[in-house]
């Protein structure tokens, strides 16, 4: 194989890796970003548990803790302000 082959394909063999590790960290931050959210939520719903039920909500933070979904934990935060006792909130997670 002559030199100007070899450098042709270095060339692109350089150019597919570096698009595949630009792309994998855009991906990597992207999924970083919703672990964030999904944290920042969970953290929301756990200091509203403890202030407004006390640490007989840890339980139920515990609950909380477990939630991964985006939607899901949309739909309980919601829920969530509406509770009036700790069983409610419970029954809610």
């Amino acid at each position: 194989m002559d030199k100007k082959k070899v450098d042709a394909i270095m060339q692109m063999t350089t150019s597919w890796y570096e698009k595949g590790r630009a792309e994998g960290r855009a991906k990597g931050r992207a999924e970083g970003r919703v672990e964030g959210k999904i944290e920042a939520k969970r953290e929301v719903m756990c200091k509203y548990l403890a202030r407004r039920f006390g640490v007989d909500s840890a339980s139920v933070q515990d609950k909380v803790q477990q939630l991964t979904d985006m939607d899901s934990l949309d739909r309980v935060l919601e829920q969530l302000f509406a509770a009036n006792t700790l069983e409610e909130a419970r029954n809610i997670i």
